[in-house]
């Protein structure tokens, strides 16, 4: 028995890849912790941020777009929205409440249909106000894409960014995974030091996103990754 356990120990010294187990979750507007489902995410041997900044130096593309504006405006569109939505809401609760009143005389139902009315009302001028949001958000995040994409193919030409990868890959594996309904995801690498890479949802929030580039020093066995809110970078979704 001592001899068998000291053979499992000692292939387990030896082993030459490690199992990854990847779990990605979120904290939402409540502050529950939730899984992040489908979200895709790669494996590399390298560091992209340092290999980004080495193509920067050469490249010296200037200052990238600002984004500030965009992402006022950005919480503008989500406020206006928001309230435009409940509005309607409110007006399927109101019409509910009238219906349920049978005698179309009564003070009741009067109070009920006038504000049912004034939700009507309500509720077309915040769509017009959503609707004028809608327009000039989307323009201006339009401009920042173009502008941004320009940025970036000056920063990182496509064929100085496959060269640069490929010298930091070699022979080793690029894996892509993506996580499941519980949020998890399983791979196996070889031994060494891997960063993973990806973006998922924040919870509750249609204007930014967790960002990840997350070290992970590889030594056999088996490994649990956690990927939160705590270890990512915070981005705007344009």
């Amino acid at each position: 028995m001592a001899a068998a356990m000291a053979l499992i120990l000692a292939s387990a010294a030896c082993s030459t890849e490690t199992q990854l187990t990847i779990q990605a979750q979120g904290e939402n507007a409540e502050g529950e912790v939730v899984p992040l489902t489908n979200v895709k995410l790669d494996v590399v041997p390298y560091d992209i941020d340092e290999l980004y900044a080495e193509l920067e130096s050469e490249t010296e593309p200037g200052e990238a777009p600002v984004a500030d504006s965009l992402r006022s405006l950005s919480q503008i569109y989500q406020d206006v929205c928001t309230a435009y939505r409940a509005t309607g809401d409110s007006i399927e609760t109101v019409r509910q409440q009238a219906t349920a009143i049978s005698d179309q005389t009564s003070d009741a139902y009067q109070q009920a249909f006038e504000r049912y009315q004034a939700l009507v009302q309500r509720e077309e001028q915040r769509f017009a106000s959503c609707q004028e949001v809608t327009d000039t958000y989307t323009q201006v995040r339009n401009e920042y894409r173009e502008a941004r994409q320009a940025w970036e193919e000056r920063a990182w030409p496509e064929a100085e960014f496959m060269s640069a990868e490929s010298l930091r890959t070699a022979d080793q594996p690029i894996q892509s995974v993506e996580t499941d309904a519980q949020g998890a995801a399983v791979l196996t690498v070889p031994n060494g030091t891997w960063w993973i890479l990806g973006t998922g949802p924040v919870p509750g929030s249609i204007s930014q996103q967790y960002r990840w580039n997350v070290q992970v020093d590889a030594s056999g066995g088996e490994q649990s990754i956690q990927l939160t809110g705590e270890n990512a970078e915070l981005q705007p979704v344009f």
